[in-house]
């Protein structure tokens, strides 16, 4: 069995197609994962630089594709969350009121 994640083990030296296409299958993976709005809280750090004031980022799935969100709030490494609509906000509220007849 091959090995596509780490090349070198194979003893080829690894190039930035490599990297690319781990990073596509890892992104694919997690989009069949996550349903729509889902997502997880992972810390930045190890070889990840996106700058020196991001220290986590939210990881989730919108309009069918892998998205990665700057994380400003304390939350723990892992946690689950769900960025779409509140349900108790998108319902459309009952009607109470009797339909209207006309009287001939």
């Amino acid at each position: 069995m091959e090995n596509y994640t780490n090349p070198e083990q194979a003893g080829q030296e690894q190039n930035p197609q490599d990297l690319l296409n781990a990073s596509m299958l890892f992104a694919r993976a997690l989009g069949l994962i996550f349903k729509e709005d889902e997502g997880i809280v992972v810390d930045v750090n190890g070889d990840v630089k996106l700058g020196d004031d991001v220290k986590k980022v939210i990881v989730f799935r919108q309009n069918n594709q892998i998205h990665i969100f700057k994380c400003d709030e304390d939350v723990e490494e892992g946690m689950a969350v769900n960025l779409g609509p509140n349900p108790e906000e998108t319902q459309e509220p009952e009607t109470t009121q009797e339909p209207e007849t006309t009287q001939e």
